[in-house]
């Protein structure tokens, strides 16, 4: 049975959100040449009575109610602002950002930054970097103007933004290495645009590139963009990266989605 559309028949988001059954894992993004951990992920889970711990992809997709969808995201969001200003207060001698995602429906809201800048408020959310948005590569090239009206007030307050899971889509449709290759660079240049700090280079892209992927992190680079390795897994992708010039890395190598009592500990050991 397709487990997707099995949990889809039978769930209730609304009252997941009520119950807390909707929790929140972070995982480190660690520094390469140090292997400090710099960034944390808040990544959302649902831990469902019947089917046990689910990702996004597994509960989401699906969904077809937008203002749900919405508010379950605003609920990460305020979480990850919450356990931000918790890590800096109690540890402003190791500062760590808190990234959290952010969807194209988050982008479409003028009252945005406002929000925001209350929720950095409330949570004594000391600046800069403390945290940052990720945001889709498909929804910042797709609705550009809006998304650079929207991710300019938020990177003024102080907030870092990340585009996530960069070149996928051309790694699904380019014909072979060197056409991925131009793909990407050529994505890179709209960016200019943009108040961008980091790039998530797709995994798909770092494996299909193979060797050609350090033109593509010296293409960021050349707009001033820290670019990140995902999925890295095994020491023979954690050289990879470094040969590559890659400033960052996230995968299960370093560390797996934990609770926050996982980040604490990280304090205690940098």
């Amino acid at each position: 049975m397709d487990r997707r559309k099995d949990v889809a028949a039978e769930s209730d988001l609304q009252r997941a959100l009520d119950c807390g059954e909707l929790i929140r894992l972070y995982q480190p993004i660690v520094e390469l040449e140090s292997w400090a951990p710099v960034y944390v992920e808040a990544l959302l889970r649902w831990d469902h009575p019947d089917h046990g711990l689910l990702t996004p992809d597994e509960f989401l997709v699906d969904a077809d109610d937008s203002a749900l969808l919405v508010r379950i995201g605003w609920s990460v969001v305020i979480e990850a602002a919450r356990r931000a200003g918790e890590w800096r207060l109690a540890h402003p001698e190791r500062p760590i950002t808190v990234s959290v995602n952010l969807s194209a429906e988050h982008l479409e809201k003028r009252e945005l930054s406002g929000r925001v800048e209350r929720l950095l408020l409330d949570n004594l959310v000391p600046g800069p970097n403390a945290m940052a948005f990720e945001v889709s590569e498909r929804t910042v090239l797709s609705r550009r103007i809006r998304a650079r009206d929207r991710l300019t007030p938020l990177r003024n307050l102080g907030v870092e933004i990340v585009v996530d899971d960069f070149g996928a889509t051309a790694a699904a449709t380019a014909a072979g290495p060197s056409e991925l290759r131009d793909t990407i660079v050529e994505l890179l240049e709209p960016l200019r645009a943009f108040p961008l700090d980091v790039i998530k280079l797709d995994s798909s892209v770092v494996h299909r590139l193979d060797g050609g992927v350090s033109d593509v992190v010296a293409a960021a680079h050349s707009i001033d963009l820290r670019v990140v390795a995902l999925g890295v897994e095994d020491e023979v992708a954690v050289e990879r990266a470094r040969d590559a010039g890659f400033d960052l890395a996230q995968g299960f190598f370093f560390h797996r989605p934990a609770p926050p009592a996982y980040v604490d500990g990280l304090f205690e050991h940098r």
